[in-house]
């Protein structure tokens, strides 16, 4: 059997469970007269749906395509609510304690997704339902906070990991790790294979550009156009739990979706195309850059343009990080690094007030040096170089289907 085949066995289990769970609780509150009960009907249906269309080997195009669209869309959302519940439960109706029962809940949590991943994601074949769903699943980052309110999460520690979206950051790293390997493309890249043309000093001057420029974002204090690359206030905050967990997650989650999934699709789509690789760069970073502007939500529109911008430049130069060395933990720590050093300097998250001149011409700063490093890794042995891994990541030279035979 494949491991396609384990996830496959899973993922029905996982879905009967889930069924069995909700007509349990449906039950419960239709008999002390719970209203809620109408919600759980329709979920129920579409978990009922889940298992049919597993078990069927043969089964209707228009149940096969309904089902795709129906669990793609709102099995996530269903598996956490239902793993919220579930723990609330353990805890407070039978009183089980909650640092275990949280515990074992965040462990589970992480590999919850891996066989819906495999068995629903891998249907996908359309490179732009690709990308949307990428992008909609990342939804369960965040959604632990809102099933399991941080009441009920027990130590301090685990409040941070969970409201942080730390442990969702990790899940959906394994999610999209599974789904990539479902579509045949890539794994994130752990054991470094440079080969060929591969330069420390192209590496060695893309981590020094890296980390002068965190060192400037968070540090830099040039009012004036005079001192803005010269000045600095290089004072050392202790950094917080809560603000390092932020910039985990910021770092795993975002890397994970923009770097690794949106580059490596953008990569399969333009396949064919000559230019594929600068194609790819810059559609993964406006895609990276638009998704910033959901931080208008707690900024004014002119600073969250001046981050969507940052951001478009920032995901040009973690691109060809990624595709240079085919290590998706390099450019996860240089953003991880970046976001750390500037919360814990700045004691913030957002940005706040309106974008000054002074914000433009850093942002202009940030993305002359970005697009010119960028522009220079097109050229030369380093486009062969990210040419290779670029083959790598669209499953070239890869071997899947891998089995494990018990006699």
């Amino acid at each position: 059997m494949s491991g396609r085949d384990y996830l496959h066995i899973w993922y029905l289990a996982q879905s009967a469970v889930i069924l069995f769970l909700l007509l349990l609780i449906g039950a419960w509150e239709a008999y002390h007269g719970i209203r809620m009960v109408v919600v759980i009907i329709p979920v129920a249906v579409i978990m009922l749906l889940a298992i049919v269309s597993s078990i069927l080997d043969q089964q209707p195009h228009w149940l096969e395509l309904i089902n795709r669209w129906v669990q793609a869309l709102c099995q996530p959302l269903i598996l956490t609510v239902v793993w919220g519940m579930v723990t609330r439960i353990l805890i407070v109706r039978l009183q089980l304690p909650a640092r275990g029962i949280v515990a074992l809940g965040m462990i589970y949590y992480v590999v919850m997704f891996a066989p819906f991943a495999s068995e629903i994601g891998g249907q996908l074949q359309w490179t732009v339902a690709r990308i949307f769903y990428l992008f909609w699943w990342f939804n369960t980052v965040l959604a632990m906070e809102i099933a399991l309110p941080l009441k009920f999460t027990g130590p301090h520690a685990f409040a941070v990991l969970i409201s942080t979206g730390a442990v969702g950051a990790i899940s959906y790293f394994v999610m999209v790790t599974t789904v990539m390997r479902a579509w045949k493309l890539s794994w994130p890249g752990i054991k470094p294979q440079f080969g060929w043309g591969f330069s420390w000093i192209v590496l060695a001057i893309l981590i020094i550009a890296d980390l002068w420029f965190t060192i400037w974002n968070a540090y830099g204090t040039g009012d004036r156009w005079q001192t803005v690359l010269t000045s600095y206030h290089l004072v050392w905050k202790r950094p917080t739990g809560t603000f390092t967990m932020q910039a985990f997650e910021a770092a795993v989650g975002e890397e994970t979706l923009c770097r690794f999934g949106f580059l490596g699709c953008s990569l399969y789509a333009f396949r064919k195309f000559t230019n594929r690789i600068p194609y790819a760069v810059v559609l993964s970073s406006a895609l990276f850059a638009l998704i910033h502007y959901f931080n208008l939500f707690g900024q004014s529109f002119s600073m969250t343009t001046v981050q969507v911008l940052s951001a478009f430049s920032l995901g040009l130069f973690y691109a060809v990080v990624y595709l240079y060395t085919g290590q998706l933990w390099i450019p996860m720590l240089m953003h991880f690094l970046l976001d750390w050093t500037s919360f814990t300097a700045s004691n913030s998250t957002m940005m706040s007030g309106n974008a000054g001149a002074m914000d433009w011409l850093t942002l202009v700063l940030q993305m002359i040096l970005f697009i010119a490093i960028t522009i220079w890794m097109m050229f030369g042995k380093r486009r062969h170089v990210m040419k290779r891994h670029a083959d790598r990541l669209i499953g070239e030279d890869q071997h899947f289907g891998f089995r494990l035979e018990f006699n």
